[in-house]
C-alpha cells in the first residue's frame, strides 16, 4: 500500500484540481489516495460555496480515495495553522507516505531549503520579522522581505529574486507551510510539488483553458449559470453545483452573513474582540468603528483594512468571531497536538481499505458518526468533544445561509451520512 495525501478545498472542484490530483498520483506511483479538505468555511475567510457532503462528491467523483474533513479550527486560521492542522491529520492517519502539493515553482529544493529555515527560523530571522512589522507591514509581506534579507547574508544559493519569487506567491507559501509543519513534526510523510496550470490563484479570467476556482465561484455567484460552464469544470461538478442551486444550498457567499456579522460586531465590546485571534495592535478599535459607521460587511471590511491587516486576515477574524472560534480555544487545541480526531466525510472501495489500515496505524480516533462521539444536548468533555462541537456550531451557522428554510434546520453533523462511491 503506497498512500498519497493532498490538502485541498475544492471551492469547487475543477480541471486544475484534476491536473494535480492525476499527477500527483503519477509521481508518487501511489494506489490510494486520502485528501484532506476543509468544511464549511475557508482558509481565506470565506463559506464554501457549496457544502461539503457536496464538495466530497466532487472529490470522490474525481478518484479520491478517501476525504477527511479538516476542522473549522484549522480551516479558518492563517497559512501556518490551516498546514499545521492538515498536516497533523495526515500524520495521525499512520499511512501517508508521500503529500503533494501544488507551486508556482514546481520543484521541491528550493521549497525545502527555505522551508527548513521558517521550521528553525533562527533568532535573527525572528529579530528580521519584526524590524518589517514595525514598518507597517502585514506579517507575509514582512517575512518575506526578511527571509531575503537573512538568506542573502547567508551561503544559500539562491538569489534575492529567486528568494522573492518563491515566498511571493500564495502556492509557494502554502507548501512553505507544509514543509515547516512537516520538518517541525518530525514526520516520515515525504513533500514533493507539482507545479500549477493555467490561470493564477486570484484570477478572474473565465476564458483561460484552465480557470480559477475565484473565476468559477464568481461566475455562479453572478447567478449565470446559463454561462456554459461545462466546458470549465468537470461535468459531474457542474452537475453537483445544478443540484445544489436547484435544492435552495448555493451559491453561499460572505454576503450571506451580512447582518449576522454586523450585528455581532454592535453588540461585542472592544475588549471582547480582543479576545480573538489576530486582533491585535488596536485592530479592535478599528472594527468597533467601522461596524457602527456602515450597514455592508463589503465596505466593513473595506474600512478595516490597511498594508498590515490584510482583507483575507480581517475575512477570518469576522468568521471568527460568526462562528465563537476565541484565541484561547484554538491555541488549546494547537497545545494539544492539533486535530482530536480523523472526521470521515467520504469514501469509495479503496477508501474502505484506506480506513482498515488507518484503524490499525491511525493515532486518532475515527469518526464515522458524530453521535457516537459527542451529544451535543451536554457540555463537552474533552478537547475531542470540543472541537466537535465548534465543527457543528459551523455547520449549524452555514446552513442558515441557505434559501430553502427545509435544509436550514440545525444538527446536520448528525444527520448527513457519509458520501460513499461505488
Amino acid at each position: 500500500m503506497k498512500v498519497a495525501g493532498v490538502i485541498t478545498e475544492y471551492n469547487p472542484f475543477h480541471y486544475g484540481h484534476k491536473y494535480h490530483l492525476e499527477k500527483s498520483l503519477k509521481l508518487t506511483e501511489a494506489n490510494y489516495s486520502i485528501c484532506v479538505m476543509s468544511g464549511n468555511f475557508v482558509q481565506r475567510g470565506e463559506p464554501a460555496i457549496t457544502n461539503k457532503w457536496s464538495r466530497t462528491e466532487m472529490a470522490l467523483n474525481a478518484g479520491i480515495d478517501l476525504i477527511l474533513e479538516l476542522p473549522v479550527t484549522y480551516a479558518l486560521r492563517s497559512a501556518e495553522y490551516f498546514a499545521y492542522g492538515a498536516v497533523q491529520l495526515l500524520n495521525k492517519t499512520g499511512v501517508v507516505d508521500q503529500l503533494v502539493f501544488g507551486s508556482e515553482i514546481g520543484e521541491i529544493n528550493p521549497l525545502l531549503t527555505v522551508g527548513k529555515i521558517l521550521a528553525e527560523e533562527p533568532a535573527e530571522l525572528s529579530n528580521l520579522i519584526q524590524t518589517e512589522l514595525k514598518k507597517g507591514l502585514s506579517f507575509p509581506e514582512a517575512r518575506a522581505k526578511a527571509v531575503v534579507n537573512y538568506i542573502t547574508q547567508t551561503n544559500i544559493n539562491l538569489t534575492p529574486t529567486e528568494i522573492q519569487e518563491i515566498i511571493g506567491n500564495p502556492n509557494n507559501i502554502l507548501g512553505l507551510e507544509y514543509i515547516k509543519a512537516l520538518s517541525r513534526s518530525k514526520s516520515s510523510i515525504q513533500p514533493l510539488t507539482i507545479q500549477r496550470r493555467g490561470a493564477d490563484y486570484y484570477q478572474q479570467n473565465i476564458e483561460t483553458e484552465i480557470v480559477s476556482a475565484t473565476a468559477i465561484r464568481n461566475r455562479i455567484l453572478s447567478e449565470d449559470m446559463n454561462y456554459n460552464l461545462t466546458t470549465k469544470i468537470p461535468t459531474y461538478t457542474n452537475r453537483i453545483i445544478k443540484e445544489e442551486l436547484n435544492q435552495g444550498k448555493a451559491p453561499i457567499s460572505l454576503q450571506n452573513f451580512n447582518l449576522a456579522v454586523l450585528s455581532i460586531l454592535r453588540r461585542t465590546s472592544k475588549t471582547e474582540l480582543a479576545e480573538f485571534e489576530d486582533v491585535t495592535a488596536g485592530l479592535e478599535n478599528r472594527i468597533k468603528d467601522a461596524a457602527l459607521k456602515t450597514g455592508s460587511l463589503l465596505e466593513l471590511i473595506n474600512l478595516i483594512k490597511t498594508k498590515r491587516f490584510t482583507q483575507t486576515r480581517i475575512q477570518r477574524i469576522l468568521l471568527q468571531l460568526l462562528l465563537n472560534l476565541k484565541q484561547k480555544d484554538l491555541h488549546k487545541f494547537d497545545n494539544a497536538g492539533g486535530p482530536q480526531y480523523l472526521r470521515v466525510l467520504g469514501f469509495n472501495q479503496q477508501g474502505r481499505k484506506l480506513l482498515s489500515a488507518i484503524s490499525d496505524k491511525g493515532s486518532l480516533p475515527l469518526i464515522n458518526r458524530i453521535a457516537s462521539h459527542y451529544q451535543s444536548s451536554y457540555p463537552p468533555q474533552s478537547l475531542k468533544e470540543e472541537m466537535l462541537a465548534a465543527e457543528i456550531r459551523a455547520t449549524d451557522l452555514y446552513s442558515l445561509a441557505y434559501d430553502n428554510e427545509e435544509y436550514r434546520r440545525g444538527g446536520q453533523d448528525y444527520r448527513k451520512p457519509i458520501i460513499l462511491e461505488n
